[in-house]
């Protein structure tokens, strides 16, 4: 899986970067030779204390995104995969004209992988932070947006990552390896533009941290209200909210077993949620989920050779995972007060009325209500074994 999306990864940025040829090439008014542009590949936004905005850009040379794809000549001499520079501005737009006193070239960001803000900047305004790359035309829709917890944007982007020639790449990759895993959320450009302006919804960003030296960690989330930053959820409460919000592709659960522990391989999930209503008002907030597993690994005692031993294999599923949802929806309810769900959406939808009057009001509403979180989950395949590889004394 990660070769794979590396090798996607690395493709989009070379692809985008020979499109951005043809453009520069096709005789348009604002012509610009190909050697007159810096391939921007991961842009960071910070607030300085001074309250400037602090733009740090990862670029890539074209030669090793070409070599780093499979596809560079072995006669030429090793060069320098990426280069990192910083500037203080007092706009984004500002700083990024501003840097080309300092970088020969013109900025390309139709190439760009992520975009990382910093917690500072994104407990200020995320709209502020985010404008810029909604007016300019170069910027693609579908870059990866991060927000940094204990850590500098720019810190991360000048890693020299281990694990790809290309560190913005590399973090792609760990987005949509903890995005399929349930413990993190690709969260696109556009997916944040559209959550901003969503009536009965707050926006989350997917979080990044260090993980050691030369790594970095994707998983978790960055919540919001009202376009500021105001807390997060950790891996497990993550995975609650995407079971909860259908956005569940695939999923290792690990359960109590008997003497052990066993890993519930999530294959297939669905997921509803809505506001049951009584006498004309909000009485509750309801999460159905269905699910189903496999067997992925069992370290413990007993064995899987009974009806009612698999039935009760699926009790403890369900409440693993309600826990989750339930942590997760305490948390935006208790900590936050921020809808970061969507009921406010469903109550727009189905009770238009009510919503007219409560949109103003509907976070606070949201946070007192009740929930019952119901959990229906089916074990499909125990494997080819019956019995444990831990034998029984």
């Amino acid at each position: 899986m990660t070769a794979g999306w590396r090798k996607k990864a690395k493709g989009m940025v070379l692809l985008a970067f020979l499109l951005a040829c043809l453009l520069l090439l096709s005789g348009c008014w604002n012509y610009k030779e190909l050697t007159d542009i810096n391939v921007v590949v991961g842009v960071g936004l910070d607030r300085t204390e001074e309250g400037k905005v602090l733009l740090t850009v990862q670029v890539a040379e074209p030669g090793s995104i070409q070599s780093t794809s499979g596809h560079g000549s072995g006669g030429e001499g090793p060069t320098k995969p990426v280069f990192v520079v910083s500037h203080e501005g007092e706009t984004i737009f500002g700083a990024i004209r501003e840097m080309l006193a300092t970088v020969d070239k013109k900025l390309f960001f139709s190439t760009v992988q992520v975009l990382i803000l910093s917690e500072r900047l994104a407990r200020e305004s995320l709209e502020e932070s985010l404008d810029f790359f909604q007016r300019d035309h170069e910027v693609d829709y579908l870059m990866n947006v991060l927000v940094a917890k204990d850590v500098s944007p720019a810190e991360i982007l000048a890693m020299e990552s281990d694990m790809d020639t290309i560190p913005a790449v590399y973090i792609s990759e760990t987005v949509e390896n903890t995005s399929y895993r349930g413990t993190g959320k690709k969260t696109m450009l556009i997916d944040v533009i559209k959550d901003m302006d969503c009536k009965g919804k707050q926006p989350v960003i997917g979080q990044i941290t260090k993980a050691g030296e030369n790594m970095v960690r994707t998983e978790g989330l960055a919540v919001f209200k009202e376009g500021k930053l105001v807390g997060w959820l950790d891996p497990y409460e993550t995975r609650g909210y995407q079971f909860a919000m259908n956005d569940i592709g695939s999923a290792i659960v690990n359960i109590p077993a008997e003497e052990g522990k066993m890993s519930m391989e999530v294959f297939r999930s669905k997921a509803k949620i809505g506001v049951e209503f009584e006498d004309g008002e909000p009485a509750c907030l309801m999460v159905k989920v269905r699910l189903e597993a496999n067997v992925g690994g069992h370290e413990g005692k007993g064995k899987l050779d009974a009806p009612e031993k698999i039935s009760a294999l699926e009790e403890i599923l369900e409440e693993t995972i309600r826990k989750e949802i339930a942590m997760a929806l305490e948390k935006a309810q208790d900590e936050y007060s921020s809808d970061i769900f969507g009921f406010g959406m469903e109550v727009h939808k189905y009770h238009p009325q009510y919503w007219k009057k409560a949109q103003d009001e509907w976070d606070r509403i949201f946070s007192r209500l009740p929930a019952d979180i119901q959990v229906d989950a089916k074990i499909r395949r125990t494997g080819i074994i019956i019995n444990p590889v831990i034998k029984e004394h």
